[in-house]
């Protein structure tokens, strides 16, 4: 259900105080600011669904800052991307800065600080994500924040257009519908944001072009139980030694990379009222877990509860 936060429902001289807080309400906690407070106008389409927050923003200029002590005092962990759709802005993280002209979108993480910088008459398609969703399907994600995917690239073309239309048909989709949305547009970020390792880290970082493959052919071969960092190194044409190592540099292994992606789509399913009459057993085999007891551990270590009390609670 989309909510609608508008500073037409207030008095003028009371609209940037109302947008602040609306700006923080329907994101993390931030600081705002404008060079003309006391003509600001700004608004806010609001759709919280199951797993990803979208929302359209138009406002007025600003100046948004996520700051130390916002990052300190908050529970919440999450990645947000922001798609240009109409003027330009610029979003920086990390000592990176994403100049954003319409059809361009950036990545960035609610963990560390960041700032946004928006034209008057400006509109943005934003997408909040829980932290643990994208980094199970893209587990270096933090390297690509602050980055410009272009508009003008052939697959940063196909993502937003293709997220846009999603988002604007979802709000009158069916649950289950909903559901295959919300997966599709995740996905097509990952593809976007993925394909930044082809240009960004060529040159400074090779080992990322490797961890990229490899993560993308983790992703294809879930279904299959027999494969493991064995079958993955012999694919890459490496000694697992050497894929352990490079693994290794980017503070994780291979094996609980697996793991957490497994375990990521056996969640997908278990929100998935398409797979309501599918067993866990049957799900978990379907992403390759054998182990009942195997799952039930690794599944509670990661998201904190069972499997059967994850499904109730997504009910």
């Amino acid at each position: 259900m989309t909510s609608l936060l508008s500073t037409n429902s207030v008095r003028r001289k009371d609209r940037f105080a109302f947008w602040r807080e609306a700006v923080c309400d329907a994101y993390v906690m931030l600081d705002c600011h404008c060079d003309r407070p006391e003509a600001f106008d700004g608004e806010i389409s609001l759709n919280r669904m199951s797993r990803l927050s979208t929302s359209f923003v138009t406002g007025s200029q600003q100046l948004v800052r996520r700051r130390q002590k916002d990052v300190s005092r908050a529970s919440e962990e999450s990645f947000l991307i922001s798609l240009q759709i109409a003027k330009e802005g610029t979003i920086s993280q990390c000592g990176r800065a994403a100049h954003l002209r319409p059809g361009d979108f950036t990545l960035y993480s609610s963990t560390d600080r960041y700032s946004i910088d928006l034209q008057d008459g400006f509109r943005q398609l934003v997408v909040q994500i829980p932290r643990e969703d994208l980094l199970a399907h893209l587990p270096n994600a933090d390297q690509f924040t602050g980055i410009t995917v272009s508009g003008n690239s052939a697959i940063g073309r196909v993502a937003g257009s293709s997220v846009v239309q999603l988002v604007e048909a979802a709000d009158t989709a069916g649950e289950a519908v909903q559901h295959a949305m919300q997966t599709t547009i995740l996905d097509l970020f990952v593809t976007g944001l993925a394909s930044l390792g082809e240009t960004a880290f060529e040159l400074s970082k090779p080992e990322q072009q490797i961890l990229l493959r490899s993560d993308a052919a983790i992703q294809a071969n879930l279904r299959d139980p027999s494969f493991d960092r064995n079958v993955l190194a012999a694919g890459m044409g490496m000694s697992v030694r050497r894929l352990t190592e490079i693994y290794g540099r980017d503070n994780r292994s291979i094996s609980s990379t697996i793991r957490k992606m497994r375990l990521a789509r056996i969640a997908d399913d278990l929100r998935n009222p398409r797979c309501a009459r599918m067993s866990i057993n049957e799900i978990a085999l379907r992403w390759g877990f054998g182990h009942h007891q195997s799952l039930t551990r690794n599944f509670r270590a990661q998201y904190g509860m069972t499997p059967r009390d994850y499904r109730m609670r997504c009910a």
